[in-house]
């Protein structure tokens, strides 16, 4: 009798266990789909995350550097990562991903441009007629056999020198989605995201917390621009047909600077003649808008023509 009712009062207590934990609210599937990343402290899930998973992953676009949100200018979720933006749109009641350009963002945010090349008929190299520009040895490799078009688009740039924030001179090339970095014999993809991703979404969150959906962007004024320390344009801002300077450093001593000014929209205008680095590799030189000219942000851009090194300076001109 006493073992019959030790029996009874075991399976009382099970049942007891299974209507507690039945009237628990289960968490969302949407939820429970995200992964957490300790490194940057924000989540990944849905389409972002299999198109993530299916593409590179971190190798590729890096980690999430802010949540899925919505888009002031133009309504669309979408989320940066370390070397990407995603970008989401419904077709069909299909979830379709697509990446953001931040090659060209990143390009007009610190006021560079490059001109188009005449058609290349040359072994190994590959012109792209869509934007100008070719795409070869190492590059080219790695852009062919890592996502082409769809994930890095068309080259926007030829191979150039940079120094790329205080880590020394590279070659780069830029592309719509990104930028490639020659280190050795490798190629590396620039954390371009992590330059354009705006500040308030930066911010992380904890562990075990996921958003139930996507975040408003916010307001980007917050964000500090970022300050170029390698070159300047000065008087900035002016009204055009002002004769203005542009100082730059990092060249190699004596090499011809070739010269060309970004207009605001889009185009480039060649200046008719050469800068020559001074002895340690900085230029000084005077150059002139035209009265006619369109304010708006314009930058100018001095190319080393043996070292490839690239300086940038943007200035507003105004009436």
């Amino acid at each position: 009798m006493r073992q019959r009712h030790r029996w009874w009062a075991g399976l009382l207590v099970v049942l007891a266990g299974l209507m507690l934990f039945g009237t628990m609210p289960a968490a969302p599937a949407e939820a429970q789909s995200k992964i957490y990343f300790p490194q940057t402290g924000h989540y990944l899930g849905g389409a972002f995350r299999s198109f993530w998973e299916r593409n590179g992953g971190v190798e590729i676009f890096g980690y999430p550097l802010s949540e899925e949100f919505i888009q002031n200018r133009d309504g669309r979720v979408a989320q940066f990562f370390e070397r990407a933006r995603f970008e989401l749109d419904v077709v069909n009641n299909t979830a379709v991903v697509s990446l953001g350009l931040v090659g060209r963002e990143y390009l007009a945010a610190t006021g560079q441009g490059f001109p188009r090349l005449a058609p290349v008929n040359q072994p190994g190299v590959r012109y792209f007629p869509e934007t100008g520009h070719t795409l070869r040895g190492a590059f080219r490799t790695f852009w062919e056999r890592r996502g082409g078009l769809p994930i890095f688009g068309f080259p926007i740039s030829e191979e150039l020198v940079q120094e790329l924030d205080g880590r020394g001179n590279y070659v780069v090339q830029y592309f719509e989605r990104g930028r490639f970095e020659l280190v050795g014999s490798n190629v590396r993809l620039s954390t371009l995201g992590s330059v354009l991703v705006p500040c308030q979404l930066r911010l992380p969150l904890p562990p075990n917390a996921p958003p139930t959906g996507p975040i408003p962007e916010g307001d980007p004024s917050t964000c500090p621009p970022p300050v170029n320390l390698n070159s300047r344009v000065f008087p900035d801002p002016t009204s055009p047909g002002t004769v203005q300077g542009f100082e730059a450093h990092g060249y190699q001593p004596g090499e011809d600077i070739a010269l060309w000014l970004n207009l605001p929209n889009g185009t480039t205008r060649a200046l008719p003649y050469l800068a020559r680095a001074n002895s340690d590799g900085s230029i000084l030189i005077g150059f002139l808008t035209e009265t006619r000219d369109p304010v708006g942000h314009w930058s100018i851009v001095g190319q080393g023509l043996r070292s490839n090194q690239v300086r940038v300076a943007a200035f507003v001109l105004q009436r």
